[in-house]
């Protein structure tokens, strides 16, 4: 192995698989402020659609017939580009499949193991550590049938008992299908208030950097007076530790948040509040599970 390929083979694969209708692409857009700056250190975060194609080509050629070293390592080239990186970033909600078939079978995303197993083998000798967020299946599942058109309700809903999902599940199939990759995952209800610390892990740079996105997520539900007194208040207050500066926060946006932009209006047919209600007290049961689960790193 020549030097080159020896050090394409230390460069860490960051995998972000949504969940869908979780950060909608802000992941992409927060890091990408800092482009420069991450890149600087080691870090690559590229525009999803630079790199899809490429890699849903190599994804579908695996499935069918047999993938060479050298197409992975074309692969891995062409994401690199001859840049010295130690950590590149690939994010897109539907490495864990389809919309239309999110309730296949009535599991949640039943072949999130495998698909992620197959984003993992496009490259098989480096470091691998998968990121999910995820997000109450009462309000997710609304976003992500009106996403897609090709199934009815009744085709999209397929008889599931929304009672049973779990995404403990899910979880627990990422981790059996890729042994020896790691597994970070948040709740997408969070996000506001953790949003530094979850592009902290993805970027592997710990809370010592300050991003200039982090502040990206609690904008689109705070009032606009809110949000330049917190953006104030912060910045006023450099030495903050990050802990700190998560309670801020948190502080913020109990005061200042927006009825209309945190209130999340579910009307599907059949359903009713206490099902919403009922799915809800389970969600919080099953990620207090999940948070407790060897493998999982639970950021909150």
């Amino acid at each position: 192995m020549n030097q080159a390929d020896g050090s394409k083979r230390d460069i860490t694969l960051a995998l972000h698989l949504g969940a869908p209708n979780t950060d909608n692409g802000q992941l992409t857009w927060s890091l990408r402020k800092d482009v420069q700056r991450l890149l600087d250190r080691g870090v690559m975060i590229r525009r999803p659609g630079t790199y899809l194609k490429a890699v849903n080509q190599l994804l579908r050629k695996q499935e069918q017939e047999f993938v060479t070293d050298e197409e992975r390592e074309a692969l891995l080239a062409g994401l690199v580009k001859g840049n010295p990186v130690s950590r590149i970033i690939l994010t897109n909600s539907g490495f864990m499949g389809v919309p239309g078939w999110m309730l296949s079978k009535g599991q949640l995303f039943r072949n999130a193991g495998k698909n992620a197993a197959a984003l993992r083998n496009l490259f098989p000798g480096n470091p691998c550590g998968f990121f999910l967020g995820l997000r109450n299946p009462a309000t997710l599942i609304g976003p992500v049938f009106k996403s897609q058109s090709s199934k009815s309700w009744t085709q999209f809903a397929a008889g599931t008992d929304f009672l049973s999902l779990r995404w403990s599940h899910v979880v627990e199939d990422i981790l059996h299908s890729n042994p020896g990759c790691s597994l970070t995952v948040w709740c997408n209800e969070e996000t506001p208030v953790i949003w530094p610390s979850i592009l902290a892990q993805i970027t592997g740079l710990g809370n010592g950097f300050r991003f200039s996105g982090e502040l990206d997520i609690s904008r689109g539900i705070m009032s606009d007076s809110g949000h330049e007194r917190l953006e104030a208040y912060l910045a006023g207050r450099p030495g903050l530790s990050e802990d700190q500066r998560e309670r801020v926060r948190g502080l913020f946006l109990s005061y200042f948040h927006s009825e209309e932009a945190v209130e999340e209006e579910i009307d599907l047919p059949g359903w009713s509040q206490d099902l919403v209600d009922e799915m809800t007290e389970i969600y919080q049961h099953d990620t207090n599970l999940i948070r407790h689960m060897p493998g999982v790193t639970f950021l909150s």
